[in-house]
């Protein structure tokens, strides 16, 4: 009970929303491992009043990759943004399926120190990540392995905690390089650090959608789609180019962003997201294969085992409703 209370406690800290993290029953919690632009399409379907709109009392709850399987198993969390995490659960045996997609396109950049200039001057370095089996952790051995550097032997790759933290690793000399996203990004260029290389540039692999369990998928179809529903809404109205401004502003309170790093911020958000919920079928195989290499999972896996889009293809079919 503790946990979870504090866990609560963390999320209300982060969010800066109590009133809309407040307990309450038939609430639909996600669970997030930390604030990001990313699911950005969520925080303006809260903040816009769709999900109020359908009914819906939504929490934010952050809480770490490792226990994100055990909270949706046990109903503490209804959903999570961390379908990396989630789909590698599901090839384990979990009952769980991707139900919508935000990022088709990582956002991450690697930043290092000036002297570094190539992957390759990383052998003998220390790389700050997230946390082990995170997505900064799993992007990160990928760049290395494509430039033939190994993660487990040339490297060492140290679990140091969230954008922010990894940022201040940087600037104290504890870490030479780190994965950071858009506004950490901005933050390290002006401490005098230098942009490596753009993920999205080097790695065809998915980012950040929504996972959720087949026992909510098969008895709560109409949560369900109402959910969705305002979820799909934000993904078009965060998407449109004619609410820049008001995006912008929103990312400005909601993270804390200066206006040179919102601007670039939603700049990359707009270049990496899904506009309509979905992933392509070369996107689902990407995700999927990364995991069974993480897993050492070698068995054929069909893609519907581990993503269910009928719920957003139906309401794509009219967006009206």
């Amino acid at each position: 009970m503790h946990r979870v209370v504090m866990v609560l406690w963390i999320a209300a800290v982060l969010w800066g929303g109590p009133r809309a993290l407040a307990s309450a029953a038939g609430a639909m919690r996600v669970g997030v491992p930390s604030p990001s632009v990313s699911y950005f399409p969520l925080i303006v379907a809260w903040k816009k009043g769709f999900f109020a709109q359908q009914g819906i009392q939504v929490e934010f709850i952050t809480m770490r990759p490792s226990i994100i399987a055990a909270a949706l198993s046990s109903g503490e969390i209804q959903f999570t943004t961390a379908t990396g995490t989630a789909a590698g659960a599901t090839l384990r045996g979990f009952p769980f399926k991707i139900v919508a997609y935000f990022s088709t396109r990582l956002m991450d950049s690697f930043v290092v120190k000036p002297q570094i200039e190539a992957v390759t001057d990383l052998r003998g370095k220390i790389v700050g990540v997230d946390a082990p089996g995170a997505s900064t952790h799993v992007i990160t051995t990928l760049i290395l392995r494509k430039y033939q550097v190994d993660p487990d032997k040339e490297v060492k790759i140290l679990a140091v905690g969230d954008e922010e933290v990894r940022l201040q690793h940087l600037k104290l000399g504890q870490i030479d390089a780190a994965m950071l996203g858009p506004q950490g990004v901005v933050l390290a260029r002006r401490a005098g650090f230098n942009t490596l290389l753009d993920v999205a540039d080097e790695i065809n692999l998915p980012f950040v959608g929504m996972a959720t369990t087949v026992s909510l998928i098969e008895r709560q179809r109409g949560d369900l789609k109402r959910f969705l529903g305002a979820v799909l809404r934000g993904i078009r109205y965060s998407t449109d180019r004619r609410n820049h401004h008001e995006m912008i502003a929103l990312l400005q309170s909601w993270l804390h962003l200066d206006q040179e790093t919102a601007d670039h911020t939603y700049s990359v958000f707009l270049k990496a997201s899904s506009k309509d919920g979905t992933l392509s079928r070369s996107g689902m195989e990407a995700l999927v294969n990364e995991r069974k290499r993480q897993l050492k999972f070698t068995g054929d896996v069909p893609l519907e085992r581990i993503f269910d889009f009928s719920v957003v293809e139906e309401i794509n079919r009219d967006p009206a409703k």
